[in-house]
């Protein structure tokens, strides 16, 4: 198969995995897909590193339907193997470039980064919460050691750290309430709330509903965090944004709006009670 019919082949794939009716077929595609893709760079000599690329972007794909479709261990497998290669794509982009802000490099790190938080949910999605948090923990690694400090990556990379440090926020927030993890959780889901919302408040555009809609999601979170660590006040500030956010969206705002009904509870129940008492939560994502 030449490139231009493999191209063909992924854009059909992912045509159809836009809607659920078509899920079936394009669960078929994106094998032929995968297929087409490691004929392709079977040989190391002759491999070319867009079709090593796009080999992982149809096993992440390919996974996260799986997934999607109720089979969460081939999910994982299939993620596993995508984060493999989207590792192997990162690293011939930084021997290339010297410039992690660059488009090249951003585009892979962001990539890499993205491919492992997804697969850290679909750990979750296979009753595996700890490997979620582990999973996270290494997609925010890899950031931070091949970038640095995510103000100086590029804007693809900013974005996925930004959904990693929500995503840590939540699987944290989740270990707290459900009464399996360490004192420090909440703390911790606190820290990583705060670091997404810095990030998703610089990338904030207006002219992005899906960029407000981050923000706002991650305020719900980090409200409920403040709650939890008993820092009421700022989880009033923290509220009031995110309401404000949540209002701008109309319907598409409606399910954060009820997170942060929700995070008010909260907040409000904490300062009733005083910050001396601990209080076993309900926990909504």
């Amino acid at each position: 198969m030449g490139p231009e019919q493999r191209t063909a082949l992924f854009e059909r794939a992912r045509e159809r995995s836009t809607e659920q009716r078509t899920w079936a077929e394009a669960d078929r595609l994106w094998a032929e897909v995968v297929d087409a893709y490691r004929a392709a760079v079977a040989d190391p000599r002759s491999a070319d590193r867009r079709d090593q690329q796009q080999l992982a972007r149809a096993l992440w794909r390919r996974g996260m339907l799986s997934a999607a479709r109720g089979r969460p261990a081939e999910g994982m497998t299939l993620g596993r193997e995508a984060v493999r290669v989207f590792e192997q794509v990162n690293d011939a982009a930084m021997v290339a470039d010297r410039d992690a802000a660059s488009p090249r490099r951003d585009e892979a790190l962001a990539e890499l980064v993205t491919a492992t938080v997804d697969l850290a949910e679909t750990a979750f999605a296979a009753g595996q919460p700890a490997e979620r948090i582990e999973l996270l923990q290494r997609a925010l690694a890899v950031g931070l050691e091949t970038a640095g400090p995510p103000p100086g990556a590029g804007p693809r990379t900013r974005e996925a750290m930004g959904t990693a440090y929500h995503n840590q926020a939540n699987a944290l927030l989740h270990r707290f309430l459900t009464g399996s993890s360490a004192g420090d959780d909440a703390r911790e889901a606190a820290l990583a709330a705060s670091r997404a919302t810095e990030l998703r408040q610089a990338l904030a555009d207006p002219a992005q509903p899906l960029s407000i809609w981050e923000l706002a999601n991650t305020y719900a979170v980090y409200a409920q965090c403040l709650a939890l660590i008993h820092d009421v006040e700022r989880a009033r500030m923290v509220l009031r944004l995110g309401n404000g956010l949540a209002g701008l969206l109309g319907p598409a705002g409606a399910e954060i709006m009820g997170k942060l009904h929700v995070a008010a509870r909260m907040v409000e129940l904490e300062a009733a009670s005083g910050s001396g008492r601990k209080r076993r939560w309900g926990w909504r994502r």
